[in-house]
């Protein structure tokens, strides 16, 4: 494929676990798109290879669901949520890769909306050796960071099927509504992003950061 298509983008109201993870499944196959959301409650997704009993807490009585795509488990509800969608030709793009084809417009946009985020491999604070179920507890190359603070912004995971790249990112801007030791064995210490944005606010910023780019096709 060589030739580049507006990001079709959708912004969506909240909605339960099943719901949210069916819409993001929907984008496959069809043209680049977005979707931004949030959750109606608290929810958890887990990775797609993830087993409920050996990632959360025994007793845990957050609800769960399975993500489409891999990756460790995130608590949402307190979160601003991406389904992001490129076609790409079987084989020819990497982990790496797709990474790279999906997060700069969420770093576009998180600079837009006043907060400054650089790659984990950018940084001192990768996490390579911790095993944890909690994907904001571990820090990889690819992840979205506050460069100053190690504050991970950005929890993504990704699918690479037949027409293309899924990626499904949660970005935390407010307190967890359920304490993460509710829910993690290791969990992480939720830490305030340095400046207070709204989900309007933030998903105006990332919207314009999709909008003002082509999606590259592979």
């Amino acid at each position: 494929m060589t030739d580049n298509l507006k990001y079709e983008i959708q912004r969506c109201g909240p909605a339960d676990g099943p719901t949210n993870m069916a819409k993001d499944l929907d984008l496959e196959g069809g043209r680049p798109a977005v979707r931004i959301y949030t959750w109606a409650e608290p929810w958890v997704t887990l990775g797609r290879f993830q087993q409920a009993d050996a990632a959360l807490k025994p007793g845990c009585r957050v609800p769960w669901v399975k993500r489409p795509t891999g990756g460790k488990a995130v608590l949402h509800g307190h979160d601003l949520t991406l389904g992001i969608f490129v076609p790409a030709e079987p084989g020819r793009l990497s982990v790496k890769s797709a990474y790279r084809l999906l997060i700069s417009p969420i770093v576009e946009g998180l600079n837009r909306a006043g907060i400054r985020a650089a790659l984990g491999e950018n940084t001192a604070f990768l996490t390579r050796a911790l095993r944890t179920a909690d994907c904001f507890r571990h820090i990889s190359p690819n992840d979205v960071v506050d460069p100053a603070t190690g504050r991970k912004l950005v929890g993504c995971a990704l699918r690479i099927g037949p027409n293309g790249v899924l990626a499904q990112c949660s970005i935390p801007i407010a307190p967890p509504l359920v304490d993460p030791g509710e829910v993690f064995t290791e969990p992480h210490e939720f830490r305030p992003l340095p400046r207070n944005l709204s989900p309007a606010d933030l998903a105006d910023a990332l919207e314009a950061a999709f909008a003002g780019r082509s999606a590259p096709l592979a």
